[in-house]
């Protein structure tokens, strides 16, 4: 109430608090927003958080939450090296934030593959390091999240009421699959819709209610197909109401519940089209704003806004209203 309050409040000032940047008022929330160390293998670009700070002032970006994303076989190969990687990584995170507390947060890494290295590292970085929830790869090379594998760890994250943010990948699966098309193309999109639909069909999100779950640009191809995957929901079919609302033991509230309580980041995906899906899904309580900032530019998100013109609650919602309830310290900075 908060939010829609002040978004209304602000609603005469017009285009200029739309893009974040109205002098004297707070700025947007960036909850996809990349750190790239000097260790990083396979580095394809040169960053320093004086980059990030620099686009953040520019474009009225008040706070980025940072995450580290690397090919899963760097980090989920269950080796020393991965495991290694994921606390230099997160360590690397914590102190920007302690360099930086008003304009980042991070999200702490894991080593996936081995469950008991993953729950000692969520000890640390949320004991230790004050992490602000866990990015994951929307696979794990040949696994996904709803895995019986990763139930221990999305039990203890579910246990502490994390946020966890969903990045894309490519699955060993579906590399190259179309000659002259790079996977990111449409893969990435494809295999976040995978990921989620993974824990919708495992259970994992109806057991983890508390998890504070962040689906990727605008929820890739879920809006779209959300119809259809809840009609694809195992059921009972004599049972007509239940199965025409994605109803079974793994979700007992149905589809369509557990798919729009999810949170989804706007990066690179603010174009009429996703967006037009998204609002027609999910409500804008569950909106956050994302750029992917260094791989993408920051235009290919604020930009759209402008043609987007969303209601000024919405907007306000998206930009940093909803960003505030996950994570209270960013209203009190």
């Amino acid at each position: 109430m908060r939010a829609l309050a002040a978004g209304s409040a602000y609603a005469a000032l017009g285009p200029r608090l739309l893009m974040g940047n109205e002098p004297g008022k707070r700025g947007r929330i960036d909850v996809h927003h990349h750190m790239m160390p000097p260790f990083q293998p396979n580095a394809r670009i040169t960053w320093a958080a004086d980059d990030s700070l620099r686009v953040m002032e520019k474009y009225g970006t008040e706070a980025a939450i940072l995450s580290f994303v690397v090919p899963a076989e760097f980090v989920y190969d269950g080796s020393e090296k991965a495991r290694g990687l994921a606390r230099r990584a997160n360590e690397f995170g914590a102190k920007l934030v302690s360099e930086h507390p008003k304009q980042f947060g991070f999200f702490a890494t894991l080593p996936l593959r081995e469950p008991e290295a993953s729950l000692k590292e969520i000890e640390y970085c949320f004991g230790a390091l004050k992490c602000d929830g866990i990015v994951l790869l929307t696979n794990a090379g040949d696994k996904w999240p709803g895995d019986p594998l990763f139930a221990p760890i999305f039990d203890e994250l579910n246990r502490r009421g994390s946020a966890v943010f969903l990045h894309p990948s490519t699955p060993n699966c579906c590399r190259n699959l179309v000659a002259g098309v790079p996977d990111y193309v449409v893969e990435y999109d494809f295999d976040t819709t995978r990921a989620v639909v993974s824990l919708l069909f495992s259970g994992t999100l109806a057991r983890c209610p508390d998890i504070r779950w962040i689906v990727n640009h605008s929820g890739a191809a879920l809006p779209t197909l959300a119809g259809r995957v809840k009609d694809r929901v195992p059921g009972d079919m004599a049972n007509f109401k239940a199965h025409a609302e994605g109803k079974n033991e793994h979700m007992p509230n149905g589809a369509y519940y557990e798919l729009r309580r999810l949170y989804y980041e706007c990066a690179h995906a603010t174009y009429a089209m996703p967006m037009a899906a998204l609002r027609a899904f999910a409500p804008p309580t569950q909106f956050l704003f994302g750029t992917d900032f260094p791989v993408e530019a920051y235009e290919t998100t604020v930009d759209q806004f402008q043609e987007l013109r969303l209601p000024t609650e919405v907007q306000y919602a998206l930009d940093r209203g909803n960003a505030e309830r996950l994570w209270p310290r960013f209203h009190r900075l």
